[in-house]
């Protein structure tokens, strides 16, 4: 699907030629968006014709900290143990070593040995970038908008399930007040 610039907003490179698309609903949460194709799946709509789609993407750079030289060796350190721990593992069950070590030993070896390696290449790429990015970030990407779009044929079946969905959920919601106020 196009957008109207004639760029890709499908991410998949291809164009349905003659497949109309319409949105049928716009949100401002994903989730709320979410729990309508939900509804739509639960009145039997063919939620594989189904899309939702972000609109105004932007990132939120939110900064959590400060990291030290300690940080990124102890970071690389624990790195470096878990991929050698798990090299040794692999060496010792497919008795790739001619060394008559049992396996436990094996693992530790290469685990002190992952250790020491990852800590040293941490700190290495933290002394050659001087520490310019010596803080940890969050950086999540947000949207707009979430638009629902579905194939223009199937768009007037999805626009009556949601109504129909909403009109049911306004009415339990209404009896369920209703009899609260009676007790």
């Amino acid at each position: 699907m196009r957008d109207n610039t004639g760029t890709d907003v499908t991410g998949t490179g291809s164009i349905h030629i003659g497949v109309a698309q319409r949105t049928i609903g716009t949100y401002e949460d994903y989730w709320v968006a979410r729990r309508m194709v939900d509804r739509l799946r639960d009145g039997d709509f063919p939620v594989e014709q189904t899309t939702v789609m972000a609109a105004g993407l932007h990132t939120v750079d939110r900064e959590q900290g400060r990291v030290s030289t300690a940080d990124v060796t102890r970071r690389g350190a624990v790195s470096g143990l878990l991929i050698g721990a798990a090299v040794g593992y692999i060496l010792g069950l497919f008795d790739l070593t001619e060394t008559s070590l049992a396996l436990p030993w094996l693992i530790v070896n290469a685990a002190i040995l992952g250790a020491v390696i990852g800590a040293a290449v941490a700190l290495l790429g933290y002394v050659i970038t001087q520490g310019r990015r010596s803080f940890v970030a969050n950086q999540p990407v947000r949207a707009d908008q979430y638009h629902i779009v579905v194939e223009a044929d199937l768009a007037d079946r999805a626009v009556r399930l949601l109504r129909g969905a909403n009109a049911a959920q306004t009415t339990s919601a209404t009896t369920s007040s209703t009899d609260r106020a009676r007790a």
